[in-house]
């Protein structure tokens, strides 16, 4: 699959992949800021999102076909893969699966384990409320974020999820830009772990997993799987961030990131 993508800045190859719900613009802000330090920073859109094509599936193997082709598209290695989330589980079945092609790993708050049900049911909550909005009837963003906002209870997260419904230029309905059914029915293969890349071992990638202090996605039970697959990887925390932590923290962030990106063979791993 054709992947649409942003790209920012000349330098060394840094590909960021986007969370569920998620989309390249979500990643603007990091991106100029890492373009301001020498890196060539690719946004795609994953299947399903944003402006990329919508598809019968939505799976981490579908996802990492998506990025090897888009790799030999624009003529990508040595590269600096970074994944947030469900972008995270996608980078890490990449890296698994093609460690040749990268020159470090860093994962964003998401752990390389199966999540529990109760995961499961908020993102179910989130796509039934997605699904719920009156699309012919809405008449302005606000309304979609208020909407969203009573149904779920988090301002923050209501505003991020309405960058997914968009008025066409021409006008008429607002729509939505992800595929809310295919999403759904392959919602359970996206809480499951890495057991499926069992049979590649280790990768060799130097690799940062970068969690919110406030957030429960990466915890220490983690480790024992994270020491399974990624065996030269560290932890390392941001106070004050939650999920988002990119962009509630993005200073924090970004110091974190930068140093490691300019000598991810430094080490130490733990």
């Amino acid at each position: 699959m054709k992947l649409a993508s942003q790209i920012v800045g000349e330098g060394a190859p840094v590909v960021i992949i986007h969370g569920l719900y998620g989309m390249s613009d979500n990643w603007l802000p990091i991106a100029r800021k890492l373009g301001e330090s020498g890196y060539c920073v690719h946004l795609p859109d994953m299947r399903n999102h944003g402006d990329s094509p919508h598809a019968d599936s939505h799976t981490y193997p579908d996802m990492c076909s998506d990025m090897l082709e888009y790799f030999n598209d624009h003529d990508l290695a040595g590269v600096h893969l970074a994944g947030h989330s469900m972008g995270g589980k996608a980078a890490m079945h990449f890296a698994l699966a093609h460690p040749g092609l990268l020159k470090s790993l860093v994962i964003v708050d998401i752990a390389p384990s199966a999540y529990p049900a109760g995961g499961y049911i908020f993102h179910l909550n989130i796509i039934k409320s997605l699904q719920s909005i009156p699309l012919a009837t809405t008449v302005g963003r606000g309304q979609i974020i208020t909407q969203l906002q009573q149904k779920l209870g988090d301002r923050r997260l209501a505003m991020f999820l309405a960058k997914n419904i968009v008025s066409p230029p021409s006008g008429g309905p607002y729509r939505l830009k992800c595929n809310l059914k295919v999403l759904l029915d392959d919602l359970p293969h996206l809480f499951t772990g890495l057991e499926r890349m069992q049979s590649f071992g280790p990768t060799p990638v130097a690799t940062l997993f970068v969690k919110g202090n406030d957030s429960d996605y990466y915890q220490a039970k983690h480790d024992a799987d994270r020491h399974r697959f990624f065996k030269r990887s560290r932890v390392t925390g941001i106070d004050g961030a939650g999920h988002w932590l990119h962009s509630e923290r993005p200073e924090e962030f970004l110091k974190a990131v930068i140093p490691f990106l300019a000598n991810p063979e430094s080490g130490p791993w733990s």
